[in-house]
């Protein structure tokens, strides 16, 4: 028996591998096992696995720490922590670097089996929300936001050229769903939208990534390949995190994009390609150009028109729409009935500051939909969000002191609104102003939803 089904096991107990093989092969998957972090990380970069059970502590080394190279290398692989003597802090911190579960040794063999099954069904989860997030059209480019509306309108603007598009942002703020709408919209919008993520492609294969090669062209190439490129002729092609591209293959990809050819590897052929160019980057590329780290005449080259994707925190007032929109998705997905969201849940949520941006709150719903019973209310928000000081995150982001200013003042304005349940007459009173000045200041900080407070 069978179920395609790859897990990848590190401890360096001999016996705990071989019991945890003992466990799973006969449900029928396939199991590999390794006593060291290094040759498991290395196993991990070239094939692709469902699951990963890892000891918390590796004799000398740490679990956690393989983890955290793990997320730096963007292995998206779900994992379950064990260990017998890990502290509870261990534990907990675990699972807040985003572990799926964490079980202490000695467990049983129907525990280790459900576990299993649950992560590996939670990870074809995400797949299809992911999935269903790439198929999403335009319009769910969610915010009333005033900079969410000017960036649809540029977005409609650019779409209908060919112009190549350089889309900045912080990680988890919708670069993709950008580039997806732009090609929606596009005049190419029947053809191809092939996405390639230039940080996950091993240098010394980013040239037959991108443009193919032909059979015999090196060890391990017994057929003909095509590259990216070719896969999105007459297409768009998007190249997110290509910040992350070495010097060398930014180097190729200059020169295809100047001649709009492409040359296998290991061919003599030269073939057109019809390609439009979108890229995306969270680091900020003209510094990079100045470092020394990313081409100039590349930049210039892919940076006709920019475009910015902004931070969650920058349009809070946005945040009850995604709230909605996610949890429908997301009860959709789970196969739960649709859960009604308590008025206070949103003024909580608007007062975090999300580093991890859209991504992080898609996370944090879905954890407190699982979690939660018929509603979702205050108290199913993760502790480690709800009860973070917003000052200390204000701090944190090296504001200057109007920013500074500003942003307090609109918290305090959310926390009124929250307590006097958007009566705006008792908390004009409160703060000592007229109605007049609360509406101004309102619209001033984009508090457009008082009503939600009551």
């Amino acid at each position: 028996m069978s179920n395609n089904q790859h897990i990848i096991v590190i401890d360096d107990e001999t016996n705990i591998r071989r019991s945890i093989k003992a466990c799973l092969m006969p449900e029928g998957y396939e199991l590999s096992d390794f006593a060291q972090p290094s040759p498991a990380l290395k196993s991990m970069r070239e094939q692709n696995y469902d699951c990963a059970i890892i000891d918390i502590r590796l004799g000398e080394q740490s679990g956690i720490k393989l983890f955290e190279q793990m997320r730096e290398e963007k292995i998206d692989i779900p994992v379950i922590f064990i260990s017998g003597n890990a502290s509870l802090d261990e534990a907990v911190q675990s699972l807040k670097l985003g572990a799926y579960d964490f079980l202490e040794k000695p467990f049983s063999a129907d525990k280790i089996i459900v576990t299993v099954k649950n992560c590996i069904e939670y990870r074809q989860l995400r797949s299809r929300v992911e999935a269903l997030e790439d198929s999403q059209h335009k319009d769910q480019l969610i915010g009333d936001h005033a900079i969410m509306q000017q960036l649809r309108k540029d977005i409609s603007k650019v779409a209908m050229t060919d112009a190549a598009v350089l889309i900045s942002g912080e990680s988890g703020t919708g670069k993709e769903l950008i580039a997806q709408s732009i090609h929606q919209q596009s005049k190419r919008t029947d053809n191809s939208f092939v996405k390639v993520n230039c940080s996950a492609i091993p240098e010394n294969l980013i040239d037959s990534a991108l443009f193919g090669h032909v059979k015999g062209a090196f060890t391990g190439a017994d057929q003909h390949k095509k590259g990216f490129f070719e896969m999105a002729n007459k297409g768009t092609l998007f190249l997110d995190e290509i910040g992350d591209m070495p010097l060398a293959s930014q180097a190729s990809l200059l020169r295809v994009l100047e001649n709009s050819e492409i040359q296998k590897v290991g061919s003599d052929k030269i073939s057109k390609v019809d390609v439009r160019i979108l890229a995306a980057s969270h680091k900020d590329l003209k510094q990079q150009v100045n470092e020394g780290n990313f081409r100039e005449d590349l930049f210039y080259r892919i940076n006709v028109i920019p475009l910015k994707s902004p931070p969650l925190r920058e349009r809070t007032s946005d945040i009850p729409l995604l709230v909605n929109q996610l949890v429908n998705v997301l009860c959709k997905r789970n196969g739960f009935a649709q859960k009604p969201i308590d008025k206070n849940v949103y003024p909580a949520l608007s007062s975090y500051a999300w580093p991890g941006n859209v991504r992080e709150l898609l996370n944090t719903l879905e954890r407190m939909l699982i979690m939660s019973d018929d509603k979702l209310t205050k108290d199913d928000i993760p502790a480690e969000i709800f009860s973070q000081s917003s000052t200390t995150q204000i701090a944190d982001e090296g504001l200057t002191l109007k920013e500074y200013r500003n942003t307090m003042e609109r918290e305090l304005l959310v926390s009124r609104l929250k307590h006097y349940k958007g009566n705006i007459t008792h908390v004009a009173k409160s703060l000592g102003i007229d109605r007049t000045y609360l509406h101004k200041k309102l619209a001033q900080f984009d508090i457009k939803r008082a009503q939600e407070f009551g």
